[in-house]
């Protein structure tokens, strides 16, 4: 199993809004808005490399969501 921390940017004015849709994400454990570089900071646990991929992608087509980048926890 693989502990994840997922750092997110977002849109100015979209932050909340995109951190309650991450919320609702298969997968997502956690999501936090967060003062700092980034705006979201998520938390999930994945069986392998490919359902990170998949999750990532999902992320990626929340409206808002500019940047974000992946910490696998060692």
């Amino acid at each position: 199993m693989l502990s994840i921390v997922i750092l997110i940017q977002a849109t100015v004015g979209l932050v909340w809004q995109a951190s309650e849709s991450i919320k609702l994400i298969d997968g997502i454990s956690q999501a936090d808005v967060v003062t700092g570089p980034y705006d979201i900071i998520a938390y999930t646990e994945l069986e392998s490399t490919e359902d990170l991929r998949e999750l990532t992608r999902t992320i990626h087509g929340v409206e808002g969501i500019i940047r974000t980048e992946t910490c696998i926890v060692i």
